[in-house]
């Protein structure tokens, strides 16, 4: 079961635009997966993230919350749509950074 907390900050995360550095381009982005990712969600919820190259995504929380979906490239973002998390609406955000860190829209993401 979601909690309100939880949906909260996982909405406006993928709402809020990045203003740190110049997003990663669409090919940049494609090349996120296959991988897995420790994921911060503006500093309050921690989870583990694993991406597939055929667009599926899994998650679990640090409280072991657990949910799957999709993920997409649209134009300049990163688009995540979770069967459960979010209310299976689809959020995108602009993605920076390199060497394994990515972050925008109160997101951070660690390749591990």
């Amino acid at each position: 079961m979601k909690t309100p907390l939880t949906t909260a900050l996982l909405l406006c995360a993928l709402t809020l635009p990045s203003v740190a550095d110049e997003a990663l381009k669409p090919h940049e982005l494609r090349k996120l997966a296959p991988g897995r990712y420790s994921v911060s969600v503006m500093g309050l919820v921690n989870m583990t993230v694993s991406l597939r190259p055929n667009g599926v995504i899994t998650g679990v929380t640090s409280k072991g919350k657990r949910d799957t979906g999709y993920w997409l490239v649209k134009g300049n973002s990163f688009c995540v749509s979770w069967n459960r998390w979010l209310g299976g609406k689809r959020r995108c955000a602009n993605l920076s950074g390199g060497n394994g860190t990515y972050s925008g829209g109160g997101l951070w993401l660690q390749r591990i």
